[in-house]
């Protein structure tokens, strides 16, 4: 069986992707720094798969040591890794004269820096079975900025080059990379304040979101690519017919 190690698993779009996984037949593990939604993803999944089938951890993306221990105890318990969902991260939107410099660095750390960090405990198990697959949860926001999201968009626009060289470098170990890049998706991601701001600059409105379901189906799109087959980046927008 097909192993699968997700981080941010424990609610939107990363619960979805737990849930799609396993319902396309992959053991999985995930984690979160948050104890009240780890547990409640625990009995969520007990109530649906075998027990046997999956792994909820409570550990921080930012920490290291907490990052080793997750992959020790997967490798422990699975033996291999074959997919690597990079999901947890968060937003921050300012103006550049307002800054939180602080938040800032802190969205670099986890957005980036834990991204990479995980990869590099994953990938030499996925070298030496000589196959893998690794996604990385970007945003439109790593292919185009707009106001106040600046500082969001250059994490994402740091993932995808991040992304695009290690395409390039572990390839010949049979390892592919793939990023997902979506518009707004239906989520508790924006706070009620960026959901109003937005309103305003929408002319008044909310605009069409994309939702976790939509973001589901494609990633078992991916990891459901044959091996000839290179997904590499996909990006998806919410779409409103004009009239």
């Amino acid at each position: 069986m097909r192993v699968a190690l997700l981080s941010g698993g424990s609610k939107g779009i990363g619960k979805g992707a737990v849930i799609q996984l396993l319902i396309d037949g992959f053991s999985v593990v995930t984690f979160s720094r948050n104890a009240e939604q780890v547990s409640t993803l625990r009995r969520e999944l007990r109530s649906q798969f075998p027990d046997d089938r999956f792994l909820v951890l409570q550990a921080d993306v930012d920490a290291q040591s907490d990052v080793s221990r997750v992959v020790a105890e997967t490798m422990k318990r699975y033996g291999r890794i074959d997919i690597l969902v990079n999901n947890a991260g968060f937003g921050y939107f300012s103006e550049a004269d307002q800054v939180d410099l602080k938040i800032f660095a802190q969205m670099i750390h986890t957005n980036i820096f834990s991204l990479a960090v995980l990869t590099k405990a994953v990938l030499p198990h996925m070298k030496k079975q000589k196959s893998g697959l690794i996604i990385n949860m970007a945003s439109i926001s790593g292919q185009r900025a707009m106001p106040l999201g600046e500082f969001y968009s250059a994490t994402k626009f740091g993932v995808m080059g991040y992304s695009d060289g290690l395409r390039k470098e572990v390839a010949e170990f049979g390892i592919k990379v793939c990023t997902v890049c979506p518009g707004m998706v239906q989520t508790d991601f924006f706070s009620v304040q960026e959901l109003q701001r937005r309103k305003k600059r929408w002319g008044g409105k909310i605009p069409q979101m994309l939702a976790v379901d939509d973001i589901r189906r494609v990633l078992s799109l991916i990891w459901a690519q044959a091996p000839h087959c290179d997904i590499q980046d996909i990006v998806m927008m919410p779409f409103e017919p004009v009239k």
